[in-house]
């Protein structure tokens, strides 16, 4: 890693600081990101629904979207981590990449580490540092040791973000009735909700969701990015050294 190439100021910040620098690199490289993020969700997302649809178990969609966000994730990962020394991949680069970068560790975010509460702070020390798995612990925990609770907070905004974001966009839909049929449009979709919906109901949820997650995602792995490359500021003096 060439720190001099950095194309960020580095001096020590606050975890605030450091986050609004990740979500700052997100808005910066943004079509970088999004174009290959929305290449590979959209056929995700078609085949899952599709196989809800053809099975009649709906409810899997929705889990199956939530269970996989990691390997979304190392999308605006790759593009930020090189981004950040004046580097910004193409989209075809991006793609490319996906087949083969970012699976060291990929495993435990997976399964055990899905349930993590820290998982954009922690996932750049896998999918970035590489090493052995000894290694890579003793590593999460130096890094994660002075922010952990700042990267718990990450997750927990990111995940109000996206319920938010999806009740709006319920909300949204709502606002192309006419007043005067808003009381009794509110109460015949509450009844389709509630007493066996259709299958277009629940498919346009799995839609919902997966936009709440192409627009929040991408800022939840830049804030914890920021977090990550602040710790490692603060602990290698890389300011010291430039």
């Amino acid at each position: 890693m060439h720190i001099d190439q950095l194309d960020v100021q580095l001096r020590p910040r606050t975890a605030w600081e450091a986050m609004e620098l990740g979500t700052s690199l997100v808005r910066r490289h943004a079509g970088a990101i999004w174009k290959p993020w929305l290449i590979v969700t959209l056929p995700v997302l078609a085949l899952i629904s599709l196989l809800s649809w053809a099975t009649g178990q709906y409810w899997l969609a929705p889990i199956l979207l939530w269970w996989i966000k990691p390997i979304f994730e190392r999308i605006p990962l790759y593009v930020i981590s090189r981004g950040v020394f004046g580097a910004e991949p193409g989209t075809l680069e991006t793609l490319r990449a996906q087949r083969s970068w970012g699976w060291s560790g990929m495993a435990g975010y997976l399964t055990w580490r899905r349930f993590g509460l820290a998982r954009s702070l922690l996932m750049p020390v896998d999918l970035l540092e590489g090493g052995t798995p000894s290694q890579r612990t003793q590593r999460r925990h130096s890094l994660g040791g002075g922010v952990y609770g700042h990267g718990v907070l990450v997750t927990w905004l990111m995940l109000s973000a996206e319920v938010m974001l999806r009740l709006a966009l319920v909300a949204l839909f709502f606002m192309f009735v006419p007043f005067d049929l808003l009381s009794d449009s509110m109460r015949a979709f509450w009844d389709l909700v509630r007493h066996d919906p259709p299958g277009w109901v629940k498919i346009g949820g799995n839609v919902v969701y997966w936009l709440a997650i192409t627009l929040i995602a991408p800022f939840y792995v830049g804030a914890g990015f920021g977090l990550y490359l602040n710790r490692r500021t603060q602990l290698e003096a890389w300011d010291v050294e430039m």
